[in-house]
């Protein structure tokens, strides 16, 4: 009897698969293979980026974001899957619009390989860099070949001069790693220069020492407000506190520090942060990191909307 509805039931199958339903089949295996490259992040990446060191970590990711974003299909999968207009979460920093304010920090797509897939992952801008002049001129290279479906920012680390002039056309924004606060007024005053030489307005954001003293930290801060710097760029929970402080929220602040959890986000948000960047947490717990920092904004937002109603009634 099995092996009579067993024959049955492929005599069904293969009618089913003559009448054009093979579509539906079809689909469902593209579906299948869509889900496998979106897990693979959880099943096989994270547990050997789990104790890697930053540099490797980094660069595990990026092989895995380049074989599965090979596959036909994936971008706007992610797209559909991760999202990044959440509702109540636009703003608009330094005059540019961003639908949320979680970005991709540099580290990851060094040469502006990836930052339309990385982009599909749900941040509302991506990163690319640290630039050297080699980097700059591949990035360039690759932005032609693929216009930025979304905000495209730049980190300059070195060779300010010739890439901030190579790229300005090409990005929408320009974090300067100043890594020696002693050399700020010689790296960014010439950028300064070179930016009215054009006709388009890129802010300037400066990328500030992790461990970077507070009479130092005050010095760039005074630096910012004095030359009309249109941001800074702080690698803790303490430095992001002490610059919006500070500079009485004249200056916008975009957090880079090593965010691991929902709750860091939400923090140096409430700090003053008028952006954040992620990198070391989208490394070690994969792309649905990004979906789950945003959604946890979102809800803190939508909670804070019915507190205060509730308070005005």
């Amino acid at each position: 009897m099995q092996n009579v509805a067993a024959l049955s039931m492929l005599t069904r199958l293969c009618n089913v698969m003559q009448n054009g339903t093979v579509v539906v089949l079809e689909a469902v295996l593209v579906l299948a293979v869509l889900a496998v490259a979106f897990y693979a992040a959880h099943i096989l990446v994270k547990p050997f980026v789990k104790n890697q060191s930053a540099e490797k970590a980094s660069k595990a990711a990026l092989r895995y974001f380049r074989i599965i974003n090979s596959i036909p299909g994936l971008r706007p999968f992610y797209r559909f899957i991760h999202g990044n207009k959440a509702a109540g979460m636009e703003r608009e920093v330094f005059g540019i619009k961003f639908y949320n304010p979680v970005g991709l920090g540099a580290g990851l797509d060094l040469k502006g390989e990836l930052y339309n897939d990385l982009n599909s992952l749900g941040f509302s801008f991506v990163e690319i860099g640290p630039l050297n002049a080699e980097c700059t001129r591949a990035a360039v290279h690759n932005i032609q070949q693929e216009k930025p479906s979304d905000v495209l920012a730049a980190c300059i680390s070195s060779d300010f001069q010739t890439c901030f002039s190579l790229a300005y056309d090409f990005c929408d924004f320009f974090t300067i790693d100043v890594r020696n606060p002693n050399k700020l007024e010689n790296i960014v005053n010439p950028l300064l220069d070179i930016r009215l030489t054009y006709d388009d307005y890129k802010p300037i954001v400066i990328k500030v020492p992790e461990n970077c003293p507070e009479e130092e930290l005050k010095r760039i801060v005074d630096y910012c407000l004095l030359y009309g710097i249109d941001g800074i760029c702080t690698r803790s929970l303490k430095q992001t506190q002490y610059v919006y402080k500070l500079s009485d929220g004249r200056l916008a602040v975009i957090a880079n520090s090593h965010i691991e959890s929902e709750q860091q986000a939400q923090d140096l948000i409430d700090s003053g942060a008028s952006l954040i960047e992620l990198r070391s947490g989208l490394v070690h717990k994969g792309p649905s990191f990004v979906r789950r920092v945003i959604q946890f904004l979102e809800n803190n937002v939508k909670n804070n909307v019915k507190r205060d109603s509730k308070q005005n009634q």
